[in-house]
């Protein structure tokens, strides 16, 4: 698993002065003085430094270290913001970011390897893991024993009979 964990996307340019809106999966991650990789559509990156940072609305408005022309920001639209694990606050036990799942491979104790997490959904009752091409949905429930295992880069699960019919 790379060093590197994708916490969010710029979503475009906010007034002026060169600063970009963000879609944080973990707002509280992100802090002024802060290192973050930054990767376009076609793949390419690049670092920057935070500035300075402050919620608005549903997403938060970062000035970022020699960025201050509005048309640069706006080139900076769709990319997708990593920060190093190290310098990403701790989580509680049993608690995994998006980025740290999506891409491990799933294996159920009896079916075997179903694929990798492709996209976890959040419903009211738990979320959900999106589980290979089918899309199958597997609830990150201690019912079926989910035990997520990142330096492996899988999540072990115990599915029921027929659970696959279900979804």
């Amino acid at each position: 698993m790379p060093d590197d964990v994708v916490v969010g996307r710029i979503l475009g340019a906010f007034g002026l002065r060169g600063e970009v809106k963000l879609a944080a999966a973990d707002p509280s991650a992100f802090r002024a003085g802060l290192r973050i990789g930054l990767r376009d559509e076609s793949g390419s990156g690049s670092t920057s430094v935070v500035d300075s940072i402050r919620p608005h609305k549903n997403y938060l408005v970062v000035r970022l270290r020699g960025l201050d022309d509005p048309s640069a920001a706006r080139a900076l639209s769709g990319a997708t913001v990593t920060i190093a694990r190290r310098d990403l606050p701790e989580l509680p036990p049993h608690a995994y970011r998006r980025g740290e799942l999506v891409g491990l491979q799933v294996v159920d104790g009896q079916r075997g390897a179903l694929g990798p997490v492709v996209e976890i959904r959040r419903y009211p009752s738990c979320d959900m893991l999106v589980v290979g091409a089918a899309q199958l949905l597997v609830p990150m429930l201690h019912a079926y024993r989910v035990e997520v295992d990142v330096d492996a880069g899988e999540i072990r699960v115990d599915l029921p009979p027929g659970f696959e019919e279900l979804t």
